[in-house]
């Protein structure tokens, strides 16, 4: 190790003391053997059930049929592939168990088989003709606007009603666990005696009403639509005065103390705020009219009708004397 150590300084002496020399072309690059070809997709063995292949091209095939959101999770997922592929096999393995039963020669399974090809090849036709069909969906926000000036009816806000109620349930037989009739309207008559004390009705709701869904935030029902709730109860928030706690009012699910906290009138959702809804629903009206044409277009090209059977006759009632 010395030795090389001091025949490399020895050497870059010489260099400094010797005149600099034309350099040395550097040698030509030695041309990289070409990459092997990518194997076919139908070369690519996945499983194998019973000494058949599930290859890349049958993975391939099962994957093109999937919906957008299927293929995202198969993609997205850790493993997602090798778990389509493992139920690929699966299902290879129970058609493979069937054919031993030989399944595939009952009629009920030519029947099956029909139908799937007819599915299959008007996935294909669809497939085909997507890009175009594409195009034809899109929407524009123009196109929004005037679905919405079109119909003014399904952008309109109805009133809404902010309320808070305590419910005092009654049992609905007298077999049945909970208050009788009296029992209620005694509680009910409590908690109006607290509130006349000046309890706060949402500490009240919290306490002793019956209704799962509005109990833990104070009995409060926020910006509702009031049609939306059974007569007794829609009548009472639509008329009772603001900030102020009404007769109890009885429904099929008991006794309400009701207090209104505020009302919006209806209104008529401007075209900004609607905007997102429009264009749904513009889009979905699109998507029929399209599906529609299409339909009216092939049947201009191959025959189509649907029947409906002809119900059974009755038979008719033997003659008299009739041997």
């Amino acid at each position: 190790m010395l030795r090389a150590s001091l025949l490399s300084l020895i050497a870059l002496g010489l260099s400094a003391q010797e005149p600099a020399k034309a350099p040395v072309p550097a040698p030509a690059p030695v041309q990289a053997p070409a990459p092997a070809p990518a194997p076919k997709p139908e070369d690519v063995v996945l499983a194998r059930v019973g000494g058949e292949p599930v290859t890349e091209a049958d993975f391939q095939s099962a994957f093109r049929l999937l919906g957008q959101q299927e293929q995202m999770q198969v993609l997205m997922v850790q493993g997602g592939k090798e778990e389509f592929v493992k139920r690929m096999a699966e299902s290879k393995m129970l058609a493979a168990k069937g054919k031993l039963l030989e399944l595939d020669k009952t009629p009920e399974y030519r029947l099956a088989l029909a139908r799937a090809k007819d599915d299959l090849l008007a996935r294909e036709f669809l497939t085909k003709e997507g890009p175009g069909l594409q195009k034809k969906l899109v929407v524009g926000e123009a196109e929004v606007k005037a679905y919405y000036d079109a119909h003014p009816d399904r952008f309109k806000q109805p009133e809404l009603v902010s309320v808070r109620h305590i419910l005092v349930s009654v049992k609905k037989g007298e077999e049945q666990p909970g208050l009788s009739d009296a029992e209620a309207k005694a509680r009910v008559a409590k908690i109006q005696a607290e509130l006349k004390k000046g309890a706060k009705f949402e500490a009240l709701a919290k306490k002793y009403s019956d209704d799962p869904g509005s109990k833990d935030n104070g009995g409060l029902y926020a910006d509702a639509d009031p049609s939306a709730w059974v007569p007794e109860f829609g009548a009472a928030a639509r008329t009772q005065p603001v900030a102020k706690v009404g007769a109890p009012v009885k429904t099929q699910f008991g006794y309400h103390l009701i207090k209104v906290e505020g009302r919006k009138p209806s209104r008529q959702v401007p075209f900004e705020e609607a905007k997102e809804t429009a264009e749904k629903q513009a889009r979905q009206e699109r998507q029929v009219q399209v599906w529609n044409e299409l339909m009216d277009g092939l049947r201009k090209e191959i025959p189509f009708e649907l029947v409906k059977p002809e119900a059974p006759k009755a038979a008719e009632p033997a003659k008299a004397g009739a041997k």
